[in-house]
């Protein structure tokens, strides 16, 4: 009777697979859609269906779930886009796909090629204070909804410049080092080249400590919270992570938390957006809350609007028409 051999896949042909294989193509062939505007050729950004975003980062070699803290390689991603694979089934298929190139690596490739290769800080000091009667401040008051008094003070802190056709949200370190910025106009929407994701920061009550952090998914509906916001204190630091729960990001967030646990008052407010990606982001905000020792509370925008920003608009529009 012949005896059975279970499957061994060598370090060798693990090597290969790794090195040959892209996240990135995988993603392609199960669906997801390259988000263009979002993704570097360092990290391609993907989504599903549902709100799902998955990074390819590490040149194809790895990947994250944005939404938790899910990542691995080629071989753990398969597993999860096909929870029924068997491990060998696995390997073959992975096997028939080396050397092929995602079309994404190719798309940030060539768009890589035309950008010029300035640092963020660098590229931020070169843009204009943001004024009154331009169109960015109009496109921020009109189209945004957001008040003067919120405009004035982010320009006094120094998180908001004007970029002509879109407004240039800066994210900064723990150490106050711009490393990125977040663009929103009317026909942009988008993270500045060669961004590294940590937070956007707005204290307009310029306190020197933070009792009171929140954190939204994007810069307008940070400012658009504040406008709202009712428990307003000198220590509240409104945040955005700019549609990405990075490693950057989580450390940015966990290191304000550490400080932010000393004082037995603090808070953490949740102010995602109210659908499935919201939910989940609250969920790891949640988590991060409750590993650092602080309070955690959940927020989302009334009467069923999807984000604080359309929010706000609804107030204004009511009051516009009271």
């Amino acid at each position: 009777m012949a005896r059975f051999e279970p499957f061994r896949l060598s370090d060798n042909d693990r090597t290969d697979i790794v090195k040959g294989v892209s996240c990135a193509l995988l993603l392609e062939r199960h669906g997801y859609r390259l988000d263009k505007p979002e993704s570097t050729r360092n990290a391609l950004k993907y989504r599903a269906g549902k709100g799902e975003t998955i990074i390819v980062n590490h040149e194809g070699r790895g990947w994250w779930d944005t939404g938790s803290d899910e990542k691995g390689d080629v071989f753990s991603l398969i597993q999860r886009l096909t929870p029924g694979l068997k491990f060998h089934e696995a390997c073959r298929e992975l096997g028939q796909l080396v050397g092929i190139e995602p079309k994404g690596a190719e798309y940030v490739r060539e768009r890589q090629a035309r950008t010029p290769d300035v640092a963020p800080a660098e590229r931020w000091q070169a843009k204009k204070e943001l004024k009154s009667g331009t169109k960015v401040w109009a496109y921020l008051t009109e189209e945004r909804c957001l008040p003067e008094w919120v405009l004035r003070r982010a320009i006094m802190t120094g998180c908001i410049r004007d970029g002509y056709h879109a407004a240039w949200f800066c994210h900064r370190d723990a150490k106050g080092t711009i490393c990125g910025a977040e663009l929103r106009g009317p026909d942009t929407h988008i993270c500045l080249s060669g961004t590294v994701k940590t937070l956007f920061r707005f204290q307009p009550g310029l306190g020197r400590t933070v009792r009171r952090l929140v954190v939204s998914e994007s810069a307008i509906d940070a400012l658009s919270y504040a406008a709202l916001d009712s428990e307003r204190t000198r220590e509240t630091l409104y945040c955005s992570t700019a549609g990405g729960m990075g490693p950057e990001t989580v450390e940015a967030l966990t290191a304000e938390l550490a400080e932010m646990a000393k004082d037995p008052a603090a808070v953490l407010v949740a102010a995602t957006d109210n659908d499935d990606a919201g939910n989940r982001y609250a969920a790891r905000l949640a988590e991060l809350g409750r590993e650092a020792g602080v309070r955690v509370i959940r927020r989302i925008p009334h009467g069923g609007c999807k984000d604080f920003n359309d929010a706000l608009k609804t107030v204004v529009a009511a009051a516009r028409a009271a």
